[in-house]
């Protein structure tokens, strides 16, 4: 096939940034668009909301498995062939998710899901290999303008179609979205030059899909067995097993699966630190606020509301992606992020000192969704200043999976709280969550807020000279 568009027509720039950003926009309108549903999917396969925050959950697991080795393979095998692969394991898994039976097999079609978690590194990595570098910190800031864009629209639609045609109807609608974004891709992405000739570390790979899997199974399992149950101690003894001999692989390694050098660098330590407890934190929040605005315990509002609560938020990241790109090139990445941290603690404040009603919970989502947005768009500027062009698409992938990683604990944490402070409610067939259990989630929320700001306070900022680059 012809490609349309060559690496230095600025036309090209335009028409890939608007491909990944509705790629980008696509995913995070389905994720909003099933968030309403979760008390509806609830009732209707008759679960706890610990299995419904799974709904949630599993993509992040399955994004924070394959992520890494994902982008790897986009580094060595090219990242369109890999965008391509991963869209297209996604589109299985939106269309069957539609059909599913049972809470089972919507979980295992949710997983599928997943795969197009690696879609974010990979778009990442394809800016900075085919970008202007003075065109890269506003490309970055606008892609992360679309995960706000793409829940903003998908909290309003999910809200309406649940509420008039049912949940179902929320993965019908987005499947053919999806087809018309592969054929984009395929026709408009440019493929990457000739990789390096290398090969992949296969042990290395195995290892550390070992490591992630053990880790994550005791991270869902505590909140269900127990932290001290011999299960959970298991998988952490295995977890820190793979991770010492992923270490020794690795430094052993003529061409490792990530570079551990990278990962000592401290503001990609902290970065990545920040970005697991932000999105830790955006999970909770998310998994919560349905039962807090549809329970009779909360406000009793419809499903419609809840998308009308969380929009004005997801307008607010939207709007601080790239104006956070423009605030780095002026003012350096460590103001953006003592902003950003500073603004997660406000509205983590927000949340538990307001008044509960739907203003309050409006505020608390302007002001929080404004901050992660500030913190994960300076995150994302500062791994990708800080790996070799040739690993931005492993390096990436590798933050995203922490931040998978702390995006999965969120709905456990949130599940918890909602599990064990329940009543029984005339007219509900199940046990709805008391006000406790929103007091202790909030809680969470400002303690996790508090440990955000201390780690972002001490980042020192590495400069837009290229400072950090290897």
């Amino acid at each position: 096939m012809k490609q349309p568009f060559h690496l230095n027509d600025p036309r090209y720039h335009l028409a890939a940034l608007f491909v990944l950003c509705i790629t980008v926009a696509a995913t995070m309108f389905t994720e909003a668009m099933i968030t309403p549903a979760l008390p509806v999917i609830q009732e209707e396969f008759g679960v706890s909301s610990v299995w419904t925050s799974w709904v949630l959950m599993i993509v992040l697991l399955v994004g924070a498995i394959v992520t890494p080795i994902i982008g790897k393979c986009g580094d060595l095998y090219g990242k369109k062939r890999m965008m391509l692969l991963c869209i297209g394991v996604y589109l299985v898994g939106v269309f069957a998710s539609g059909w599913a039976p049972d809470i089972w097999s919507l979980i295992f079609f949710r997983a599928l899901q997943g795969a197009g978690l690696g879609l974010f590194p990979l778009g990442y990595a394809l800016i900075r290999e085919q970008f202007p570098e003075e065109k890269v910190p506003i490309a970055i800031g606008t892609i992360a303008a679309m995960f706000g864009a793409g829940a903003f629209v998908g909290m309003f639609v999910g809200s309406w179609i649940i509420e008039h045609v049912g949940w179902r109807m929320t993965f019908h609608v987005i499947t053919p979205v999806v087809v018309l974004l592969l054929l984009a891709m395929a026709i408009i992405i440019v493929p990457s030059p000739p990789a390096r000739k290398a090969a992949i570390d296969r042990k290395g790979l195995v290892v550390m899909t070992l490591g992630l899997l053990t880790l994550v199974i005791a991270l869902t399992l505590g909140g269900q067995v127990g932290w001290a149950s011999p299960e959970v101690l298991l998988c952490a003894v295995l977890t820190i097993l793979f991770a010492v001999v992923f270490v020794r692989i690795e430094k052993e390694a003529p061409d490792p699966m990530v570079d551990l050098g990278m990962i000592k660098n401290p503001p990609v330590l902290i970065a990545m630190a920040i970005g697991f407890f932000v999105c830790m934190i955006s999970f909770i929040i998310i998994q919560t606020l349905p039962y807090l605005i549809e329970s009779p315990t909360g406000l009793g509002l419809s499903r419609l509301t809840v998308g009308l609560v969380m929009m004005p938020g997801a307008i607010a990241d939207m709007i601080c992606g790239p104006l956070t790109g423009v605030l780095i090139r002026r003012r350096g990445v460590r103001t953006a992020m003592l902003i950003g941290t500073s603004v997660v603690a406000a509205g983590a404040v927000c949340y538990l000192f307001l008044p509960l009603s739907v203003a309050s919970l409006v505020v608390a989502g302007l002001v929080y969704n404004a901050g992660m947005s500030v913190a994960l768009t300076s995150n994302t500027i500062i791994v990708v200043d800080s790996v070799r062009p040739e690993e931005t698409g492993v390096g990436t992938a590798v933050y995203h999976t922490v931040q998978n990683l702390g995006g999965m604990i969120g709905p456990v944490i949130a599940g918890i709280f909602l599990t064990l402070h329940t009543t029984a409610v005339p007219g509900w067939s199940v046990e709805v969550p008391t006000q406790d259990a929103f007091l202790g989630i909030f809680v969470t929320v400002i303690c996790i807020a508090a440990v955000v700001l201390l780690i972002g306070g001490r980042l020192r900022d590495p400069g837009r000279d290229g400072a950090g680059r290897r």
